[in-house]
């Protein structure tokens, strides 16, 4: 073997892999202030869902379909509403996170 037919495949790899190492966009995670001191985070992540920290518990979050008035996501009976800066949290139906607005 010749170095030129080591060194073909050797490139051709190293092509490959760089194209692997590309990092996705990263999550945005955001805290939000609420009435009656109460505060959660959320992360949204970039294909769309979202994953919640509230009440020292972690909810995975699906995105449901998003209407004039803002964004869902959902999971089981917590449901959280976004609209720009401000969001609400439901629990089994109940607004228990009102009036909430991103920390800055």
């Amino acid at each position: 073997m010749t170095t030129r037919t080591i060194a073909l495949p050797a490139l051709l790899v190293a092509a490959l892999l760089a194209g692997c190492a590309q990092t996705p966009p990263a999550a945005r995670p955001v805290a939000y202030a609420c009435d009656a001191g109460k505060h959660f985070s959320v992360t949204y992540h970039p294909w769309g869902d979202a994953s919640i920290d509230i009440e020292r518990m972690h909810f995975a979050l699906m995105r449901e379909a998003a209407d004039a008035s803002g964004e869902r996501y959902a999971c089981g009976a917590l449901t959280l509403w976004r609209s720009g800066d401000t969001a609400r949290v439901d629990i089994q139906g109940a607004g228990l996170y009102e009036n909430c607005r991103a920390s800055r």
